[in-house]
C-alpha cells in the first residue's frame, strides 16, 4: 500500500512538467492566470526561471525516483520543502494582507493545493518510512 501511494504522490509531482511548459511557452498569459502583469522581458525571465526552471527541476527529481535513479526518500523530501515553503509563504502573505481580499481565485486555490501537496508528500514519506 505505501509503495503505490509513494508512487501516485511522484507521479503528481511529475504533474509539475505541465506548469513547465505552460509558463515556459506563455510567460504572460501564465502570470495573468496568477494576476500578475509582465511589463518587459525581464518579467518573462522571471516567470521562465522561477516556474518553468524551478518546476522542471522538482518534476525531474519525481521522475528519477519513478525511475530509481535515486531514492523515493529523497523526491519525498523535496515535495515537503516545495510545498512546505510555498504555504508557508502564503499563509505570511495572509497574515501581512490581513485578509484574501484582492487574491483571485487561482492564487485562493493555490492555498488548497500547496497544503494537500503537502500533506500527501508527508504522508508518502512516513508510509516508505514504515
Amino acid at each position: 500500500m505505501g509503495q503505490l501511494f509513494g508512487t501516485a504522490v511522484l507521479v503528481v509531482g511529475g504533474l509539475f512538467l505541465l506548469t513547465t511548459w505552460s509558463s515556459a511557452t506563455a510567460p504572460g498569459q501564465f502570470a495573468a492566470k496568477l494576476g500578475l502583469a509582465i511589463v518587459d522581458a525581464g518579467g518573462s525571465n522571471e516567470i521562465r526561471a522561477q516556474y518553468a526552471g524551478f518546476f522542471l527541476a522538482a518534476a525531474l527529481m519525481c521522475g528519477a525516483a519513478l525511475a530509481s535513479w535515486l531514492p523515493r526518500q529523497a523526491a519525498f523530501l523535496v515535495m515537503i520543502v516545495i510545498f512546505g515553503g510555498l504555504i508557508a509563504g502564503r499563509i505570511a502573505s495572509l497574515a501581512l494582507d490581513g485578509s484574501m481580499a484582492g487574491y483571485g481565485p487561482t492564487i485562493r486555490a493555490l492555498y488548497a493545493v500547496d497544503a494537500i501537496g503537502l500533506a500527501l508528500a508527508i504522508a508518502a514519506l512516513s508510509l516508505h518510512r514504515s
